[in-house]
């Protein structure tokens, strides 16, 4: 199931070519999921004004009673916005592939006005949305100079196991288990 959200042409002027409508695809699991997320916010609404009624009820359910149904209305306001956006996405995408199809559009004059006509007052160029975090963007950091962290304790201990390895071979000793088959 789909709806046309908007019909607007896409760039600042008349000549940037025919409107291009911005298709918006109403999910049924996404409409099932916001009606019974409403639902179910605006009956806990209804159980907390119960509780508030009651002789237990605090002023806690009352507040609570007012928050449910501000949650119901922020499920339905979320979801318009999403498929708003949803909608612009596809649109800018759409403007994207056609000025790289017409070969209109210059990557160089993206704030000038296509040459002869002058800009539409109030009206906004389309521009390609930014899916990419450009690699200029943040500082480079300089780069960690490898230290070789020095451990004397750890030293210690292997100068010392080493000495005893000496004393043993001197000595003509070794320790080592020997299994005898």
């Amino acid at each position: 199931m789909s709806d046309s959200l908007s019909t607007r042409p896409v760039g600042g002027d008349a000549a940037s070519g025919p409107p291009v409508s911005a298709k918006v695809r109403h999910r049924p699991s996404w409409i099932a999921f916001v009606v019974l997320g409403a639902i179910f916010c605006l009956g806990m609404g209804l159980w907390q004004l119960d509780r508030y009624q009651e002789a237990t009820g605090t002023v806690q359910n009352l507040g609570y009673t007012f928050m449910w149904p501000f949650l119901a209305g922020f499920l339905v306001y979320a979801y318009l916005k999403y498929v708003r956006l949803e909608a612009d996405e596809a649109d800018t995408a759409g403007a994207g592939a056609a000025e790289d199809a017409g070969g209109e559009g210059d990557d160089d004059e993206v704030g000038a006005p296509p040459s002869g006509t002058p800009p539409r007052r109030g009206a906004r160029r389309r521009e390609r949305a930014v899916t990419e975090i450009p690699a200029d963007l943040l500082p480079t950091r300089r780069p960690v100079a490898e230290v070789p962290t020095r451990d004397e304790g750890l030293e210690a201990y292997n100068s010392y196991l080493a000495e005893l390895a000496r004393r043993d071979a001197a000595a003509g000793d070794r320790h080592q288990e020997r299994t005898d088959s």
